[in-house]
């Protein structure tokens, strides 16, 4: 029984990086709120700026931060102003947040609606001080301390290693490619295609964040750029593959000779793939094959 859920557990909770950094992150901020004696809600803000504020990479954690931070100014200006004509106005409020999403979509701040909603909401309806300059800017510098902490422990703490994400799924990829080609052949089960399909758009999604990455930060460009070129030939294979899977499982003179040409063609792509790998492992590529930064 424990045996069970120990496998269970291992198959469907998985605490990514990203999951942990941000409790880093949150624990950092109460600790510095803390040491600099900060007041009211400047924890809170603080603490929820961070969590907002944990990208998926470094580069989109410096993107979406001076979003944030441009949202969180300007929704807290909308929050004063409409809090100087009402406060706690239920109408203004939705009013304000109709305002401050559109404000946000016209300056193209796209990653920082929810950021100024928030902003919005607490200078809005804080019970004492909200709509003075000085709770204004006590929330915005408590919004910067998250931003700025969010984007240090991505920096420091555990930085993403796509490079090694992206070859493990490369190797992956083959592998399920060449299982399910044998499968095929063998016509003795279905192969899972489905999920060689989602095996492909996780390496897909990797190389994209690989590359918006710095180049400080990228140091096996060429190694990146061989793999994203496979991506081309993994979906001929897996084309080949879902076309041998439609066929029925008897086989008559015709579906034979398409069945035989998507599998020989399948084989033919894998093995000309693992004599380019060997290849490569042999010689460096040129320079001018790095990726734009």
């Amino acid at each position: 029984m424990s045996g069970n859920v120990a496998h269970w557990m291992r198959k469907h909770i998985h605490l990514g990086l990203r999951i942990v950094k941000t409790g880093i992150a949150v624990t950092l901020c109460m600790a510095l709120c803390d040491l600099l004696n900060l007041q009211q809600q400047q924890p809170f803000v603080a603490v929820m700026t961070a969590i907002i504020s944990m990208g998926r990479s470094i580069d989109n954690s410096v993107r979406t931060g001076k979003d944030h931070f441009l949202g969180a100014i300007l929704g807290a200006g909308v929050g004063a102003l409409l809090y100087h004509l009402s406060p706690h106005n239920a109408g203004l409020c939705g009013i304000g947040i109709i305002l401050v999403i559109f404000l946000c979509q016209q300056c193209k701040l796209r990653h920082g609606t929810l950021m100024a909603s928030f902003m919005f909401a607490m200078v809005m309806l804080h019970a004492d001080t909200a709509g003075t300059i000085q709770t204004v800017g006590r929330c915005l510098a408590a919004a910067l301390l998250g931003i700025l902490i969010a984007f240090a422990v991505n920096l420091l703490i555990l930085p993403p290693n796509y490079i090694h994400k992206i070859i493990t799924e490369d190797g992956t990829v083959f592998s399920m490619l060449t299982d399910a080609t044998r499968t095929c052949e063998e016509r003795i089960a279905a192969p899972d295609l489905e999920a060689i399909s989602v095996q492909i758009r996780l390496l897909e999604r990797d190389i994209r964040l690989y590359i918006s990455e710095w180049k400080v930060f990228r140091n096996r460009d060429n190694a990146v750029y061989v793999i994203a070129r496979k991506l081309v030939t993994y979906r001929e294979i897996l084309s080949d593959l879902q076309a041998i899977d439609r066929l029925e499982m008897k086989l008559d003179n015709e579906t034979a000779t398409v069945f035989a040409y998507h599998l020989n063609r399948a084989n033919a792509l894998l093995k000309e793939m693992q004599q380019k790998s060997l290849a490569a492992e042999d010689a460096d590529l040129p320079q001018d094959t790095t990726m734009n930064s």
